[in-house]
C-alpha cells in the first residue's frame, strides 16, 4: 500500500464537461486547480429516528442518504489559474455541475472522483493579506474513491 502522509502532495482538479477517463488527471476536460492550499472532503449520512413507545428512553434509527462535499482554498490569481476559472464557468452554467479529482502526485495513493453542483464560490481581498478563494462542490450522488496499490 501506498504510505503518502504528505497533505501537499494531493492536487484538485476541475472541469466543466465530463472527462473520458475520471481518474485521468491528465484528461483535456481537468484543469489543475492552482495555488490550492487546502483540499477537504466530508462525507456524513441522515439518520432516519426509527425510535416508537416500546423503546422507552432510547432511540432508534437507520441509515439515511448520504451527503458529500468537496471544499477547495487556495491564494487567487485568476490570470494563471485555468482550474479556478472552470469552478468560476461551472459555477456560473446554468446547471452549475463541475467534475473534480482529488489525486496524488505519488503513485498508488488513494484518488476521489466525482462532480457535483457549486455552492460556494468566494475570494477574498484583504489588508496585508493574500487574495485568496474558496469553493464548495455539493456532490452528486457519491464519490468514487479508489484505493491506490503501490507500484
Amino acid at each position: 500500500m501506498a504510505k503518502n502522509l504528505s497533505g501537499r502532495d494531493y492536487l484538485v482538479y476541475a472541469g466543466t464537461t465530463a472527462p473520458t477517463s475520471a481518474i485521468d488527471a491528465g484528461d483535456a476536460n481537468y484543469s489543475l486547480v492552482g495555488k490550492a492550499m487546502d483540499i477537504s472532503i466530508s462525507r456524513s449520512r441522515n439518520a432516519i429516528d426509527t425510535s416508537t413507545k416500546d423503546d422507552g428512553d432510547g432511540s432508534s434509527f437507520i441509515a439515511g442518504r448520504k451527503n458529500e462535499s468537496v471544499s477547495i482554498s487556495g491564494l487567487f490569481d485568476h490570470t494563471e489559474d485555468a482550474g479556478y476559472t472552470k469552478l468560476s464557468d461551472a459555477f456560473e452554467a446554468s446547471n452549475g455541475t463541475v467534475y473534480f479529482l482529488v489525486t496524488s502526485t505519488n503513485t498508488g495513493d488513494t484518488e476521489w472522483h466525482g462532480n457535483g453542483v457549486i455552492t460556494d464560490l468566494s475570494t477574498s481581498f484583504a489588508d496585508e493579506s493574500a487574495s485568496s478563494f474558496t469553493a464548495s462542490i455539493q456532490v452528486n450522488g457519491t464519490i468514487t474513491e479508489v484505493v491506490g496499490t503501490s507500484t
